[in-house]
């Protein structure tokens, strides 16, 4: 059901297509949510039953019409009550590939040194990215307005958990190196 939130926070920001929504999810939240293109229709088709948000049909000449969803006053107001009246639920770690390393034992050493340095170049991929991402919307000064404070936070949270997965792998490269025979 967060996703529903999630959305409607982006849709504070100004109206958007369901396709902009789901590029959100893939380039801003991927940090700490993940979100099918299917998700995102369904629920939006929910929120619209339920008068969260409105939608306007854009007509376009060589490609299909799209809708443009706006967020209602009654959305607005739910996505409110939301942030500030529902308790917080403890975050959840869902990572695949740290359940690939809860089974290292299985592997050799150079097996697990192997995936470790992929996802090591992974994640620096994923930092340079984001902070690429970070320069060209915020700039070096890295102030920006108030209707962007929130994918600056989050992209900041993104850039500081891909540093900490990039230490991690380098840390613990060092000691499978010393099991190396």
């Amino acid at each position: 059901m967060a996703i529903r939130y999630a959305l409607l926070g982006l849709l504070t920001k100004g109206p958007h297509s369901g396709y902009d929504l789901h590029s959100t999810f893939k380039t801003q939240h991927i940090y700490f949510w993940n979100s099918t293109h299917s998700q995102v229709y369904q629920e939006l088709n929910k929120m619209r039953d339920e008068e969260l948000v409105t939608y306007e049909t854009i007509v376009q000449e060589g490609s299909p019409n799209k809708k443009l969803y706006t967020i209602t006053h009654k959305g607005e107001k739910r996505l409110i009550e939301w942030m500030m009246e529902e308790a917080i639920k403890p975050a959840k770690i869902k990572d695949e590939f740290l359940l690939r390393v809860s089974a290292f034992q299985a592997i050799s050493v150079e097996e697990a040194i192997t995936l470790l340095q992929r996802i090591l170049e992974r994640e620096k991929a994923i930092l340079a990215g984001t902070s690429q991402w970070q320069l060209e919307h915020y700039g070096e000064d890295a102030h920006p307005s108030y209707l962007e404070i929130g994918s600056y936070l989050t992209s900041e949270f993104g850039k500081r958990y891909a540093r900490m997965y990039v230490e991690w792998c380098e840390w613990t490269l060092e000691l499978l190196e010393s099991y190396r025979t």
